[in-house]
């Protein structure tokens, strides 16, 4: 039961050579500049967002010079983005942050070139409010007791991963980054409730490799699906003659990837019979610890957000479900 989304493309290796030249040498001088400081997802975003864009531009603008572009064809564009690719807020901001900053570069670095080239992003194009184009799942203690269980017979290896995403709140990507030499059950913090990392790992944030920070995990939760992964592992990396340390592995022993995890994540979603996906985990945890009153600054340590309101965004807690003890006042 995955969610699903519209999808339509209008990209294709014959479009895409037959762009106007100038914007392919465009985009090429403003990726080459951005590949010294920001991520490779970054990049990889930047190169998807022009190959679309400027895909459109040849199919529906008569493949102008981005330089030229008007204001009136770049709301064509966003206009054609909504009521043919049926995009939501995020893939409309995403879009519009790419051409600002591919127009930014063009003023600073190009300037001698097009000394009259004005960055008509921001003024021409607003913001999309935030909006969810998926139905939202908000995972309750009995389902992820009762998928833990589960998989605890029928594989120990993705009972680990459940049980890692859910007590560490770690994202899909950091997820497999962990390996078994930065994991100590006897290393841990705050009054020996969470195990922490021997050292730090890669995650989101600006800059080409992101932000490095160390993780943490609810300690006696996690642990007895870890050591009893741990014990299958060895079996398999010695029966595989492999060796690393990579906490999850494919088949024949070599380090889990993406579609690795996302096969097990399909055998998940068919046994809660809802829409599952990894950052639910995320949310879970951020609301676990909000219910048990945890002090907002403390969850915003532990996830490595830079604001306290990402604990408001995450937290799926209702009205309902806080405790407003002053409403005892009213009681007669």
């Amino acid at each position: 039961m995955s969610r699903t989304t519209f999808r339509k493309v209008i990209t294709s290796e014959e479009t895409i050579r037959n762009i106007n030249k100038n914007n392919l040498y465009l985009v090429e001088k403003f990726i080459k500049e951005k590949s010294t400081r920001a991520s490779q997802t970054t990049i990889k975003n930047y190169k998807s967002c022009a190959n679309i864009f400027f895909s459109w531009n040849y199919l529906y603008n008569n493949n102008k010079s981005f330089t030229d572009i008007k204001k009136l064809e770049l709301s064509d564009f966003f206009s054609f983005a909504a009521e043919e690719l049926k995009w939501g807020s995020a893939r409309t901001n995403g879009m519009k942050s790419f051409l600002s900053s591919l127009s930014i570069f063009i003023e600073k670095f190009m300037d001698d070139e097009y000394p009259d080239f004005k960055n008509i992003i921001l003024k021409t194009i607003e913001s999309s409010p935030k909006e969810f184009r998926r139905e939202k799942t908000i995972l309750t203690d009995s389902q992820v007791l009762g998928l833990l269980n589960h998989l605890s017979e029928i594989s120990t290896q993705e009972a680990c991963w459940l049980a890692l995403a859910v007590y560490s709140g770690s994202r899909f990507s950091e997820l497999l980054r962990f390996t078994t030499d930065i994991l100590d059950e006897n290393h841990t913090a705050f009054g020996d409730l969470f195990m922490e990392t021997l050292s730090p790992i890669r995650t989101k944030g600006r800059g080409r490799g992101g932000k490095m920070l160390k993780k943490y995990i609810l300690k006696d939760n996690f642990l007895p699906y870890y050591k009893q992964w741990l014990l299958d592992r060895k079996k398999i990396m010695k029966e595989k003659g492999k060796e690393h340390s990579f906490l999850f592995i494919k088949d024949d022993g070599s380090p889990a990837s993406g579609g690795t995890i996302r096969s097990w994540i399909i055998r998940m979603e068919k046994y809660l019979g809802i829409n599952f996906y990894p950052h639910s985990t995320r949310h879970f945890l951020c609301t676990e610890l909000s219910r048990k009153k945890i002090p907002q600054p403390f969850i915003q340590f532990l996830f490595g957000w830079s604001s306290s309101e990402m604990v408001n965004i995450y937290s799926d807690l209702t009205i309902k479900d806080q405790d407003w003890r002053e409403l005892e006042n009213f009681k007669l």
